[in-house]
């Protein structure tokens, strides 16, 4: 479990991306998701930087990655191929395949022991992938899907993706 300061750094972090997004034009879904990427990856950076916390954050990190990704697939992915339009049923194709990928490399590293040199190699491979998959949700899909989809609509599945990412957690 993430400690007060753990905390304090992963929200900060989320709410200065949640900022920035803003100041970009996104709004609704696309800077919720923003600011669960900052918080997420604030959390990576703690573990990636201080083996010792692997213990206390891993827990949260996974549960948050999960959450995260498989309500973006039920919720907001789909939005998006309903448009019918490219690339954003492109885009999406390829973000439901970095989840997946996000999902193997989960259970690899459940499977490992946590302290051995190994699930920390693994763990960097997490990292990369995951400030990877952010960068390019944030620089090229989010800003495409807000243009199209309006912020209105952004709004209304900002609501559907919370509320799955909820139910969610709370069953894995």
């Amino acid at each position: 479990m993430p400690n007060h300061m753990d905390t304090l750094i992963s929200k900060g972090k989320g709410k200065f991306k949640a900022m920035q997004a803003r100041l970009d034009g996104v709004a609704g879904v696309f800077k919720t998701l923003t600011e669960q990427h900052g918080e997420v990856e604030a959390l990576l950076t703690r573990v990636k930087h201080d083996p010792d916390k692997r213990q206390d954050l891993w827990p949260k990190i996974r549960t948050e990655l999960r959450s995260h990704e498989r309500a973006e697939v039920q919720e907001v992915y789909p939005a998006l191929r309903d448009r019918g339009q490219e690339p954003l049923c492109s885009l999406a194709d390829q973000h439901d395949a970095e989840a997946r990928e996000l999902e193997q490399l989960i259970r690899r590293l459940d499977l490992i022991e946590i302290t051995s040199d190994a699930w920390g190699r693994l763990f960097e491979q997490l990292v990369d992938t995951v400030v990877a998959h952010a960068s390019e949700e944030e620089t090229e899909i989010f800003p495409l899907a807000q243009s199209v989809l309006g912020e209105a609509r952004a709004r209304q599945l900002d609501k559907k993706f919370l509320a799955a990412k909820q139910r969610i957690a709370q069953s894995t």
